[in-house]
């Protein structure tokens, strides 16, 4: 019942917000890491590209990779580049994985008054699930600043979503909802849907080729 009321509480806010680009990447917002892959990004208010190249194994190490993206709204003439680091809290062995995240975005305003702005992010994302299916539920918080229309700007965001794999493709779908805190903590609501379609390619599987192998002597 709680569960409940906590997702119809979560709806609600998304679906009362003014559509607007969250400000933190999806692809490395997930409990644990993935494989390096590919992805095509659409939303309401754009579409995008992005990547995410996880690090080889290595034993008695954590995974981590790094992710970036390329949006474009373009009904307001808008293009964000996205990038971020992730650190995953644990081995991965378990149904339940965390994992943090840090990188920078940076945001430009290319039709009537242009406009840049650059600002550092994280979170913190809690998965359920494996390799192979996943949900997650997670914050983000960043700080902004922008070079004609100044600042600074502290985007607030709560996540959840779910990922699926089969074979080489995947399919995401993430939904955010938060706040915008500015001019003397104005608070702006915000949210905003993403669905991804990943190519993780042919080759082998490094994370779930060393999560199965036998440990070692």
């Amino acid at each position: 019942m709680r569960a409940l009321v906590s997702c119809l509480v979560f709806s609600s806010a998304l679906l009362l917000a003014p559509v607007a680009a969250a400000e933190a990447p999806v692809l490395t917002s997930r409990g644990r890491v993935e494989d390096s892959h590919l992805s095509l990004l659409a939303g309401p208010q754009g579409v995008g590209l992005g990547f995410l190249l996880a690090r080889p194994p290595v034993p008695d190490a954590r995974p981590t990779a790094f992710g970036g993206e390329l949006f474009v709204h373009p009904s307001t003439g808008v293009l964000e580049m996205r990038g971020a680091g992730q650190w995953q809290l644990g081995s991965g062995e378990r149904a339940t994985c965390a994992s943090a995240q840090l990188g920078l975005t940076a945001y430009g305003v290319v039709r009537g008054p242009a406009d840049v702005g650059l600002g550092p992010h994280a979170g913190l994302t809690v998965g359920l699930g494996g390799e192979r299916l996943e949900g997650f539920l997670g914050a983000q918080a960043g700080l902004e600043a922008f070079l004609r229309t100044g600042g600074p700007r502290f985007p607030l965001r709560v996540l959840l979503g779910g990922r699926g794999r089969l074979g080489p493709l995947g399919l995401a779908l993430t939904a955010r909802a938060g706040v915008d805190l500015e001019h003397g903590l104005y608070a702006t609501w915000r949210g905003d849907v993403l669905l991804a379609l990943n190519w993780y390619g042919r080759g082998p599987n490094p994370v779930t080729t060393e999560s199965a192998a036998p440990p070692r002597p």
